[in-house]
């Protein structure tokens, strides 16, 4: 299992640097769309949508959505969303841990409306993001964001102690979680510096807000975990062996990865 998972990881990588270093704005632009429609497949499956052709509907039309985005959503409107994800997603997870696992959203409309939004405003982001910054400044952003969660599993498995979330993610200590923000600050600095970003604020600063934003990584991991606990899925799907589904992966980057997109659009100079 874990040489299969490794060669997935590996395969994946490779897949995402070259579309994200080689593709034109047009071809990126519908790698990020078809993500967004699997993305949404998968979603209605954690709603406990079975039917195929609402799950078939559901995604066409979170495509749909996600395609108007691009043109329809300012950064103000990003913003406002993302102030608005971020929020759901502290309500969510917070009502699920203090009711220690008993009461989490059992709507499915809610469920699938939180989806829409989600999927649609991270690939308007990482669309945007692409292409009003660098290749070399989303990856970044992305590793900064990963560093988190690998930084948080070895210090958590040396540190841990005390448990971030226990009904919702049992395996998640406040020490792991620390331990990964101050590897994805590190990161942050390195890369600064690296690319040699000309920024409107000290880099140091910008570095801490980087580790800070990557820090939200970890919500979003929590909010996919209390939908697949509600609908009773151990993995969203199983596109990629080993790894489980697109969201699996990817569960971090959806309120991250809107965050990103708006510290570097305010926090550099263009």
């Amino acid at each position: 299992m874990l040489k299969q998972r490794i060669i997935t990881a590996v395969i994946l990588a490779v897949l995402a640097v070259l579309a994200l270093f080689k593709s034109t704005d047009i071809v990126w632009q519908w790698i990020v769309l078809l993500i967004g429609v699997v993305m949404a497949w998968e979603w209605s499956g954690l709603a406990k949508v079975k039917v195929l052709w609402q799950k078939v509907i559901f995604s066409l039309l979170v495509g749909a959505v996600s395609w108007l985005g691009l043109t329809w959503l300012s950064i103000q409107s990003i913003v406002a969303l993302t102030l608005i994800e971020c929020l759901l997603l502290v309500l969510v997870v917070l009502r699920y841990q203090k009711s220690k696992g008993t009461n989490g959203p059992t709507s499915k409309y809610f469920i699938l409306t939180a989806g829409v939004l989600s999927i649609v405003l991270f690939t308007s982001a990482l669309t945007h993001f692409r292409a009003e910054s660098s290749s070399q400044i989303v990856l970044l952003s992305l590793l900064i964001i990963w560093a988190v969660d690998t930084g948080a599993y070895f210090s958590g498995k040396r540190f841990g102690k005390t448990k971030l979330a226990q009904h919702v993610s049992p395996g998640k200590t406040w020490e792991g979680v620390w331990g990964g923000v101050a590897l994805a600050f590190v990161i942050s600095i390195v890369g600064i510096m690296w690319l040699d970003v000309a920024l409107t604020i000290s880099v140091w600063i910008f570095a801490v807000a980087l580790a800070m934003v990557a820090l939200f990584s970890v919500l979003g991991d929590l909010f996919e975990s209390v939908l697949k606990r509600q609908s009773g899925l151990k993995d969203s799907g199983s596109i990629f062996p080993g790894h489980g589904g697109i969201l699996d992966r990817a569960d971090s980057l959806l309120i991250a990865v809107p965050m990103m997109y708006v510290l570097w659009h305010f926090g550099s100079v263009s």
